[in-house]
Formats: structure tokens, sequence, C-alpha cells
């Protein structure tokens, strides 16, 4: 049985490998392009003419077809090396990781429609109930790995707190 199964890889990786071969066809160990002949010198020395009869101070110009399209790939020097940020109106989502008996961030500013989550990732396994001291929600229970969101609309300050964990209360601007 192992026989068979090395002979059908051998097999699968010849015809893979067979498959990886290119366009370039060899002439006496020399590899032979498209726009390039090769001339022999009474040496048995090998030398590429460039068929397309362009100097060498000239570049060299491709044809585009529909299978190479032409590709603008910018210089080195005018890529940008720290990220961008692009300045726009759409609603953002906040995390606060309820961990360690501790709300991060405890403060939070954010913009009107910004969403705000909190998630519990207390260890050890415990369910929290957060309050909010605005009355914008009814106290919510969440379990471990669980998250309660809410969606800020109106500016102002608004406080939470985690009934029993005093170092968990926190407080989101919405500017």
């Amino acid at each position: 049985m192992r026989a068979k199964a090395l002979v059908l890889l051998f097999v699968l990786s010849a015809v893979m490998l067979s498959g990886c071969a290119g366009d370039k066809t060899t002439d006496n160990g020399a590899n032979v392009t498209d726009n390039a002949t090769n001339v022999t010198d009474g040496d048995d020395n090998v030398t590429s003419e460039n068929a397309s009869n362009v100097s060498s101070d000239e570049t060299e110009q491709k044809e585009t077809t529909d299978e190479q399209p032409i590709v603008d790939i910018p210089d080195k020097d005018d890529i940008a090396q720290e990220p961008q940020v692009t300045d726009s109106d759409a609603p953002r989502y906040y995390t606060i990781r309820l961990e360690k008996y501790l709300s991060s961030p405890n403060t939070l500013v954010v913009a009107p429609k910004d969403t705000v989550f909190w998630t519990n990732f207390n260890d050890p396994i415990r369910a929290f109930t957060i309050v909010s001291e605005n009355g914008l929600w009814e106290s919510r229970s969440i379990g471990y790995r669980q998250s309660f969101s809410y969606t800020f609309n109106e500016t102002g300050t608004y406080n939470y707190s985690i009934l029993g964990n005093p170092r968990m209360s926190g407080t989101i601007i919405v500017k």
C-alpha cells in the first residue's frame, strides 16, 4: 500500500513540476527569450542580440494586452511611511474591556452616532451588571465573553458603573 502511495505521490509531483515550466525554450543549454536571438562565435560563446533594434540608450516599451494590464507603482520615496487616517462621518465602534475587575479605558471620548461595546473578559469567569447612571439603558447583565452595546446619539457626559465593583466605573464623553 505504501509503494502505491509513493508512486502516486511521485506521479503527482512530476505532473505539477512539469506545469511550472515557462514559455522559454532551451537551445544548446542557453535560455532563449522571445525578443532575442543567440549568436555563437567560433569559440562556442553564446551572446544575445536584441531583435527589436532598440539601442542601449532607449528604454524598451512593452506592448500591453488584456492579459498584461499596466500597473502604476509609485516610487519608494512617494509612499508614506505612516498610516494615513481619513476623516469620515461614518459611525465608529469602541470596545471597553471589563477585565481584572477594571474597566479599560475608563474614560472614552466618542462622537454622536458612535457605538460603545462593553465586553466581559474577566478571569475568573464572572457575570457583571452594567448600570447607566444617567438612565440611558436599564441595568444589563454581561456574561463571560459576552458584550453589551449602546449607541450614543446626543452630546454630553455619561457615567456607567458595574454593580459591586466601584473600580469598574467609567465615563463616556460624546462631543
